[in-house]
């Protein structure tokens, strides 16, 4: 008979039996992590959720970059408008330019499937969001609203060849060097090229082939210049045809081809059509827009860019005050503008220089595109000395000087030119700032220098973007 001694030693030979198993199978697996608190098992759980792993493997991308600026204008006009500018329009005053969130998914043409396939969403929201957004016919004019879908598309790129990128949406137009965002550019500033006579974005469809290393071929058919959506019953081509022999050396060949004026009544005659979206007072939708040009960029050192861009723009039947004085009613701007960009030291490193210089000189030979040439008047934004605050009737009644010979509405024409220097340093690579200092001159008394029409203006701008 068993005792009860017995059967109690045997029941602990057992215990340490199993617990001696568990031992020595435990050594060949991984330790437990310690129970700890509530708030640190939690944090263990969210630690090993796949999140971040499905979000790679989907290939998602998230970005941004917040905008500041200060503008001092040396003339003090009383408008407090930098004139013939675009978003640092505002003189002697603090900007909050920016608020960009970029959400996208790039198309990828070495995968298959799902991988060719992709998308983008940029969201801005800012001063410089209301400027971009008065820009198109979702609310053209004077419009405050700081919220702005600078660009959304999909794209996919086909199995064809070396791979068809098609894009579908609102996108950044082909046309031109410079881009909406300030931080793209190589000056904090933007040339009145790319401001008063150069698109921002185009909605529409997108083809890109590239034929090989050297030669790459873009085509597009949209609804025209900044129209999200159409403002008459045609289509505009745009195309980019990029040449680069060699790494030091490209040439990239621009332009589009279409009818840009708004639908006035229905009668079809220039000289009696009603007031047309893009706020002249006659248009003709039957019009067609063209415009060429090239971005040429030569590298004679690694730490050396040098950009030329020449630029041709012709519309016809878009000057209503020209044909009524018995001239051609055709509106001509053209212009050119040189970048020099030099670096200092390493650019990847902390406490990157560089030094970029601008040069430019454009002409607005039909008068439709400058002082109250109706492309956008909010904000000082394509104004002149008489112009007042930012509206396209005339001087104010306290306004002391008899102004004369200035381009307005009646088809005169406007040289202007300008010289940018900005020395940008970069802290940290995620933080960029700039000093720049920029003269402008033009063959009227376009400016203003207090109350006073003058022919040139001097300004002297900072700006700080934090990029994440």
């Amino acid at each position: 008979m068993i005792s009860a001694r017995s059967i109690i030693g045997i029941g602990m030979c057992a215990i340490v039996s199993l617990v001696g198993s568990n031992v020595v199978f435990a050594a060949d697996a991984p330790a437990a992590a310690p129970a700890g608190t509530v708030q640190e098992r939690l944090t263990a759980l969210e630690g090993k959720t796949d999140a971040p792993g499905l979000w790679k493997t989907l290939g998602f991308q998230i970005s941004g970059t917040v905008l500041t600026s200060y503008t001092q204008n040396f003339n003090n006009p009383y408008t407090n408008n930098n004139q013939l500018r675009i978003f640092d329009t505002a003189a002697n005053s603090f900007q909050a330019n920016l608020v960009q969130v970029m959400f996208e998914r790039p198309a990828n043409a070495a995968g298959t499937g799902m991988d060719r396939v992709g998308f983008r969403a940029r969201l801005n929201f800012g001063l410089d969001a209301r400027f971009s957004r008065a820009r198109t016919n979702i609310q053209p004019g004077n419009d405050n609203t700081e919220l702005d879908m600078q660009e959304m598309y999909g794209e996919y790129i086909a199995p064809i060849g070396n791979g068809l990128k098609i894009q579908f949406g609102k996108i950044n137009t082909l046309i031109g060097y410079e881009v909406i965002n300030a931080w793209e550019n190589p000056n904090f500033s933007r040339t009145m090229m790319f401001g008063l006579s150069q698109a921002f974005t185009e909605t529409g469809v997108r083809f890109t082939y590239p034929f090989n290393d050297m030669v790459t071929a873009t085509v597009g058919l949209v609804n025209g210049w900044d129209n999200v959506e159409d403002n008459n019953r045609g289509k505009t081509v745009t195309w980019l045809l990029a040449v680069t022999p060699d790494p030091k050396f490209g040439v990239n060949f621009f332009g589009s081809y279409g009818s840009e004026q708004g639908n006035g009544n229905n009668n079809g005659t220039f000289a009696t059509l009603g007031v047309c979206q893009n706020g002249q007072p006659t248009c003709d939708p039957t019009g067609k827009r063209l415009v060429s040009g090239a971005i040429i960029t030569i590298k004679p050192l690694d730490t050396t860019t040098l950009i030329l861009e020449p630029y041709y723009g012709n519309e016809s039947n878009a000057s209503a005050s020209r044909a009524a004085a018995g001239q051609p009613p055709n509106a001509r701007w053209n212009g050119l503008v040189a970048y020099l960009m030099h670096d200092l030291n390493d650019q990847t490193q902390p406490n990157a220089l560089s030094i970029h210089v601008r040069g430019e000189i454009w002409e607005d030979a039909g008068g439709a595109r400058s002082c109250g040439g109706g492309v956008n008047v909010v904000g000082g934004v394509n104004t002149c000395a008489n112009s007042g605050s930012g509206t396209t009737g005339g001087l104010p009644t306290a306004f002391p000087t008899t102004v004369t010979n200035i381009p307005n509405t009646s088809g005169a024409s406007l040289t202007a030119w300008e010289t940018t220097w900005t020395l940008q340093w970069k802290p940290a690579p995620a933080l960029q700032t700039r000093v720049e200092y920029r003269y402008d001159h033009a063959d009227h008394n376009v400016y203003l220098h207090g109350t006073r029409a003058s022919n040139n203006q001097s300004t002297l701008g900072f700006s700080v973007a934090y990029m994440f």
